[in-house]
């Protein structure tokens, strides 16, 4: 049985989608997703709550059902008195010596976490402005093979953005969203995505379909 990390590993490339352009969509920073993927719960700070917060979030990017995944993550995981996420199987006597969470050092984490997250924000934002713009083709596939000479491609990117499908303009919506009508050859076809920003910097991602005018060609 697959993990809950293992499951979105798995939607994250099929879909062909980077940490940065799933950073930018979900708003959850990239090393919060590997350490989702890897299911290395640790090193999220705000311990199960938080964790299952960036799993319903991410998981709902990715067209997956969060319900789902939050059944596998429980099955897998528990939290303990302090709400720190552990294996199943693991205990630890409550009696133990050793490290003790105080509500000072609540308060600490909770700023220190804060500070983070305005960071990336402010990061994120630099980033956003001066960097490539984000680009997603949900539809086709890689190597997709069709029985049909006229497809319907798909995808997501910045709204600001302009895109380009075989080198023709297509309209992106306020959401980001843009969707094309493309006429296939016999055989292989490769189909070219370009987004670009305004101020010139560009993205582009190539698809590779197969138009079969008879099965097993």
């Amino acid at each position: 049985m697959r993990t809950v990390g293992e499951i979105l590993e798995s939607a994250r490339a099929k879909r062909g989608l980077t940490f940065p352009q799933v950073e930018k969509e979900t708003k959850i920073r990239g090393s919060f997703l590997k350490a989702l993927e890897k299911n290395e719960f640790e090193k999220i700070p705000g311990g199960a709550i938080v964790a299952k917060g960036f799993i319903k979030n991410y998981g709902k990017f990715l067209g997956l059902s969060p319900k789902k995944l939050l059944a596998v993550f429980r099955r897998d995981f528990t939290e303990d008195e302090k709400g720190q996420v552990l294996p199943r199987g693991y205990y630890k006597p409550l009696d133990a010596p050793g490290f003790s969470w105080t509500p000072r050092l609540t308060v600490v984490t909770g700023v220190i976490f804060l500070i983070l997250a305005l960071s990336s924000y402010l990061a994120f934002q630099a980033i956003s402005f001066l960097g490539k713009p984000p680009l997603a083709v949900s539809s086709p596939a890689s190597e997709e093979r069709v029985m049909h000479p006229e497809i319907k491609v798909s995808g997501k990117t910045d709204p600001d953005a302009q895109v380009s499908v075989n080198g023709k303009l297509t309209t992106v919506d306020q959401d980001g969203y843009f969707e094309k009508a493309v006429t296939l050859l016999p055989g292989k076809n490769i189909i070219t995505f370009e987004a670009v920003s305004r101020r010139g910097k560009k993205t582009k991602i190539t698809r590779k379909v197969f138009f079969e005018t008879e099965r097993g060609d």
